[in-house]
């Protein structure tokens, strides 16, 4: 385990253990807890995007396999036409036919891309405004410090506030709107 890490959980260790025993309120630090990864994930915002991501994967899917089915007919076309065909005609025919294969590869692989590129453009506007809706949060408990779920091993119900922070994003942000890639 790096040393980062270790430092890391040797604070909230320390600071469970002042929570625990009442230090924390004693020397004025006011803590809350939030499950950030799966505040985003439970969000209606996030379930919206990845609804829209996987409408357009399936077109982009049959898309494709209609061109994949496309290049089998091509592919059996040549190798149908091969007795008939001189050796430098099949050749070229057989250059043009991996060409067309590699192109198509490439905007599959293009799309793919574009599509995650969509895909995290709208997942960060969710990630940024829940970070908003934390601090506000942090603002309205006059808490001085906030832990991700993720970092806590244990903690206090009273100080955990993820579903205020999902019932917050969720009023604030109900939907995105994937921009759907063009076209390469």
């Amino acid at each position: 385990m790096p040393l980062r890490a270790l430092a890391g959980l040797a604070f909230c260790f320390v600071l469970l253990s002042h929570v625990a025993s009442g230090q924390a309120q004693d020397t004025g630090l006011a803590i809350i807890v939030v499950d950030f990864q799966s505040v985003v994930r439970n969000s209606d915002a996030a379930q919206s995007i990845h609804e829209q991501i996987d409408s357009l994967r399936q077109g982009y899917q049959e898309e494709f396999g209609q061109i994949e089915e496309e290049l089998r007919a091509l592919e059996t076309e040549l190798t149908e036409q091969r007795a008939s065909l001189s050796n430098e005609q099949f050749a070229r025919r057989r250059r043009g036919f991996e060409q067309r294969v590699t192109e198509a590869q490439r905007e599959a692989q293009a799309r793919r891309a574009a599509l995650d590129e969509a895909l995290n453009a709208a997942m960060d506007q969710v990630r940024t405004t829940l970070v908003e809706v934390i601090a506000d949060i942090a603002r309205q408990q006059e808490a001085d410090l906030v832990l991700s779920r993720s970092q806590v091993v244990l903690v206090d119900s009273a100080l955990e506030f993820s579903d205020e922070a999902l019932a917050e994003l969720n009023a604030r942000l109900p939907r995105v709107t994937v921009q759907a890639p063009g076209p390469e």
